[in-house]
């Protein structure tokens, strides 16, 4: 059943803004409204506030305000923000305010400015258009790397003694491309980051400087015209800058530019906004040095801090109004905050005004069900005494791991949930994890792979969503196939009948209801295997679809990766019951 849901409604009408927010809206640079100080440099405006004062808030407004009120095309202003659910929150709020659209996004991140910039320059030198690289398939060209310096392929880096058991993990492969990135955005080259490891004795970053010149390599000949995530901002500001009649036409097109969380700003998107950065055009920093969440990614606050003046010389204005914190709060908060650093001075913690009220309560408890217990009592207090809408509450918790017990216990009290969806990639997902572990296996049996699954693989897919088992199914079926086992004279463990059974359900003999798990796996692989075809090399025109890269198998015509998930997916017949 498809249930349609109206989109909540925007506010339209003119806030009321307290007055360091006032300011930030009526400030102009020289350069924009003083036909004798024409070329100067309009400098920028920098807005710092704590949590709770108003930032975003005053971003909208900002750009508004240069809409209305100076007749500025709303195609004229750019918003760039850190996150893609930041931007489309901003671009709503801002289309809904000046009560029309635009033909260009008015807000955006830096990696979407930095795509638009370099696929522009491709369409006008006729060139195709730019492809950007996705997180697998990054991991993918990693893994084919390593594996190929695992078999002897080339020249291996010397990795240190205690990372290689890791080197064949995911978890590996993803901390080496966060490490690639990092150095990619500092503009690094692989020499560069070998000379940091022998000075900083990282022999880490000695071998991974190999392997980025390596994937350079790949990249440029198997992929051209495709950019990694974090090579898009340093190649949108090299473009730039050897194209004066593109930076001059990209400049000619704005007038305001908002950076909207400020501090997660990397050294590469720092330099692409000074190189975009023009007199003529005005630049709002906006943000908290102190919060920022995305320095795992090369995000540096101190260039909203201490650097800011790199984009040129202007006022700051601190907002000192805690919108969203009563005082009885921020007394708390300022407690602990105090005694952390900061990279800005600190006086945007200071704030001047808070609304009177709140309450704040500290409660140690023995259990997590005692927890949760206390929370739903003070939840249904709240709403069946006080008269609060269920919608003006919120539970925060630690983590996905944490919300289970917190879930049943407020369900079972009748207190209606509606849990956020975490951002985690697609290949995480419950849905998708067991489907590409199957895939896998699919293409092994394909090639005639003598071992095209191993034990941990096929225990996973039988507690899955596909195979639908739990703890207890498992272990009945672990101890049927060993009791068969025994039966024949066989002495394999419950596992390796497990993998066996699932890629030749033949071998199952005469299971009973607790082999049902294990068959709807079978059911799966089976009809992927059926859309894997293959035929013999020699029959076919030489190519480079053959799946081992040398003699033997290839895919036939039309087998691509999608069809035969579309056929696993099928098979599982998992679809109808999960729209119901």
């Amino acid at each position: 059943m498809l249930t349609l849901r109206r989109a909540p409604s925007l506010s339209a009408q003119a806030p009321i803004l307290d007055q360091a927010q006032a300011a930030a809206v009526a400030h102009r640079g020289v350069a924009q409204h003083s036909v004798a100080t024409q070329g100067r440099d309009a400098g920028v405006l920098r807005v710092l506030g704590a949590p709770g004062t108003g930032k975003t808030f005053t971003v909208v407004e900002i750009v508004v305000d240069r809409v209305c009120r100076d007749e500025v095309a709303p195609d004229q202003c750019l918003v760039l923000t850190a996150s893609r659910t930041a931007a489309a929150d901003l671009r709503n709020r801002i289309t809904a305010r000046i009560g029309g659209t635009t033909t260009e996004p008015l807000a955006r991140t830096h990696q979407a400015l930095g795509f638009s910039i370099l696929r522009q320059g491709a369409a006008l030198r006729g060139d195709p258009s730019p492809r950007l690289l996705s997180g697998p398939e990054q991991d993918l060209i990693l893994r084919e790397l390593l594996a190929g310096h695992a078999s002897g392929e080339g020249k291996a880096p010397r990795w240190p003694e205690q990372v290689h058991a890791a080197l064949a993990t995911r978890g590996f492969r993803t901390e080496l491309r966060d490490l690639l990135m990092r150095a990619v955005e500092r503009s690094l080259e692989a020499d560069d980051l070998a000379a940091l490891g022998v000075q900083h004795d990282r022999p880490v970053w000695v071998a991974a400087a190999q392997v980025l010149a390596e994937y350079d390599e790949v990249t440029a000949f198997s992929r051209p015209g495709s950019y990694d995530p974090a090579w898009i901002l340093g190649a949108a500001a090299d473009l730039l800058e050897e194209d004066p009649e593109a930076q001059e036409r990209l400049a000619s097109s704005l007038r305001l530019i908002v950076v909207d969380d400020a501090q997660e700003l990397t050294p590469a998107a720092a330099r692409l906004l000074e190189v975009i950065h023009s007199p003529h055009v005005g630049l709002v920093l906006v943000g908290d040095p102190d919060a920022a969440v995305q320095t795992f990614r090369g995000a540096d606050p101190s260039i909203l801090g201490a650097d800011h003046s790199r984009f040129g010389v202007g006022p700051t204005i601190t907002l000192a109004t805690s919108h969203r914190q009563p005082e009885a709060l921020r007394a708390v908060t300022h407690r602990v905050t105090r005694r952390i650093g900061t990279l800005a001075g600190g006086t945007h913690r200071e704030l001047e005004h808070a609304t009177t009220g709140g309450r704040v309560e500290v409660r140690l408890l023995r259990a997590a069900s005692q927890e949760a217990a206390l929370i739903a009592a003070e939840l249904r207090q709240a709403h069946l005494l006080g008269r609060m809408p269920w919608s003006d509450m919120a539970v925060i918790v630690r983590g996905q791991g944490h919300t289970s017990t917190l879930r049943r216990v407020l369900v079972a009290a009748g207190v209606p949930l509606a849990v956020p969806s975490a951002e985690v990639p697609v290949r995480d997902e419950m849905a998708v994890r067991p489907l590409l572990a199957l895939l896998e296996v699919v293409l092994n049996v394909a090639m005639g792979h003598a071992d095209p699954i191993d034990t941990q693989t096929a225990v996973d897919a039988v507690l899955s969503p596909i195979g639908g088992a739990d703890a207890v199914g498992l272990r009945r079926l672990r101890r049927a196939l060993r009791r068969d086992e025994l039966d024949s004279g066989g002495g394999r463990s419950g596992d390796e009948l497990l993998a066996l059974g699932i890629v030749a359900p033949n071998t199952l003999g005469m299971l009973g209801s607790e082999g049902a798990p294990i068959r709807r796996v079978a059911k799966a692989i089976a009809a992927g295997v059926k859309a894997a075809r293959t035929v013999n090399s020699s029959d076919t025109a030489a190519g480079s679809d053959r799946p081992d890269g040398g003699e033997g198998l290839r895919w036939a015509p039309g087998v691509t990766a999608e069809g035969v998930l579309w056929a696993m997916w099928d098979a599982t017949g998992l679809g109808e019951s999960w729209r119901r």
